[in-house]
């Protein structure tokens, strides 16, 4: 506002031109065209001041004249307010954020982010930095007892007929009765081939014999010594042949024959009435009490949690490659390494999704115009109340000076609009006087 412009140039020469106008009037006084020149340059001259004090005034009191002037600093309170209210109503109304926020496309910027391997990284270290930390503050004991007691009660819940049934059928869908079986066979078979095995037989036979002759008559009791010294009945042998047909026997069990499934489904036909028997339900209601009680279940649990949050704190997200749906089996040793491969695995398919999936697009698109527009809206009152902030913090030279700075030309052009527009109507005018 201080500063020399054209319309103070324009101003100025007009000033000259109504002395040189001045001059020629005192040398002609008679002059038409001397008092012509006088009377435009005149107009000129009071337009300029005219406007010059108009347009000082709106910012201070020209010449010091106090009536009606300085309007801006004057009415600083109703210019805050009123800017306030048009940056808040007209700059960011709510269509017009809603319409500029509809206009941006927010899903391929996001896209184009979270595909950022450094985004990855930031996004899941993270997520797996909450996961540290809720499994840190966790109190194993208290979980581990709770956890107990809640086995403890599920486990006693269960009838004891639904706990045998169970517990049959799984040795029987998973054979595991066909390997307690087999595993009992060899063992047998082991003692069968032995040395001893075959004396036992050889004993055996002897004490049968020496029986049955103490039961016969004189004339097989005479038979029987003949054919001993006579070396017809030979124990030794008779035991070895029944080693070896014992051994057949049980090599046939072992292998997949039928007379192995024959004697595996007798022992099971046996084995499901012997489940079934009032006897083995009560032996195993008293076993599930027993067991439910002595089972060191929060030493276990406390343990198991233990390891786990080792597992899961040794780990970091650099620890694992992205996911490629093949990378999972090594992982399986570590919860943590699990873990991070998971978060890898459904951060890849999220962005697959986000990318494929038009339904799943156009509902996240939806969402991020309504959230963005929302908090736009929401930082609305606040905009104004920084515009209203910033402009109460200004002095009155600073407040002029950043009105005056907008429209510095339009300002400028009004004053020299005065002289020119007032030359223009002193020569109408001074027309008019002469006709007249």
């Amino acid at each position: 506002m201080n500063r020399w412009n054209n319309a103070d140039t324009t101003l100025l020469c007009a000033a000259l031109f109504f002395l040189i106008a001045v001059g020629f009037k005192i040398t002609y006084p008679e002059s038409t065209l001397a008092e012509g020149f006088l009377f435009v340059t005149e107009a000129a001259m009071v337009g300029g001041i005219a406007d010059w004090f108009a347009v000082t005034a709106l910012f201070k009191k020209p010449l010091g004249f106090p009536f009606h002037t300085a309007i801006l600093p004057r009415r600083r309170a109703e210019f805050v307010s009123a800017s306030t209210q048009m940056v808040q109503k007209e700059f960011f109304s709510r269509r017009t954020i809603f319409k500029k926020m509809g206009s941006l496309q927010l899903l391929p910027l996001l896209t184009n982010y979270l595909e950022k391997d450094e985004t990855r990284k930031v996004v899941l270290a993270e997520i797996f930095d909450i996961i540290k930390k809720k499994f840190s503050v966790v109190d194993k004991e208290s979980l581990a007892k709770t956890l107990s007691n809640k086995l403890r009660r599920e486990f006693s819940d269960v009838p004891a007929e639904k706990l045998v049934d169970a517990l049959f059928n799984w040795v029987r869908d998973n054979e595991k009765d066909k390997e307690f079986f087999i595993g009992l066979i060899k063992n047998f078979r082991t003692q069968a081939a032995t040395y001893e095995t075959r004396k036992k037989l050889q004993s055996i036979l002897e004490d049968y014999a020496e029986e049955r002759m103490q039961s016969a008559g004189a004339f097989s009791v005479l038979m029987a010594g003949l054919a001993k010294m006579l070396n017809f009945v030979n124990f030794e042998e008779a035991a070895e042949i029944m080693q070896t047909q014992l051994l057949k026997l049980l090599d046939e069990l072992l292998t997949d024959s039928p007379l192995q499934r024959r004697t595996l489904n007798e022992c099971r036909v046996k084995f499901s009435e012997l489940a079934e028997s009032p006897e083995i339900i009560d032996l195993a209601g008293h076993l599930q009490v027993e067991l439910a009680a002595e089972m060191p279940l929060e030493i276990a649990i406390e343990h198991a949690l233990k390891n786990l949050e080792s597992q899961i704190l040794s780990v970091t997200i650099e620890d694992a490659p992205p996911v490629d749906n093949t990378a999972l089996v090594p992982a399986l040793k570590n919860l943590g390494l699990l873990i991070v491969q998971i978060l890898n695995d459904e951060y890849l398919r999220l962005i697959h999704i986000l990318k494929g999936d038009n339904a799943v697009k156009d509902a996240v698109e939806k969402v991020m115009h309504e959230l963005t527009a929302r908090a736009a809206l929401y930082a609305q009152p606040l905009v104004g109340t920084v515009a209203q902030t910033a402009l109460s913090k200004l002095t009155e030279e600073q407040l002029n000076n950043l009105v005056y700075d907008k429209a510095e030309k339009d300002f400028v052009w009004i004053r020299m609009n005065g002289s020119i527009v007032g030359s223009f109507i002193g020569i109408v005018i001074f027309i008019l006087l002469q006709l007249i």
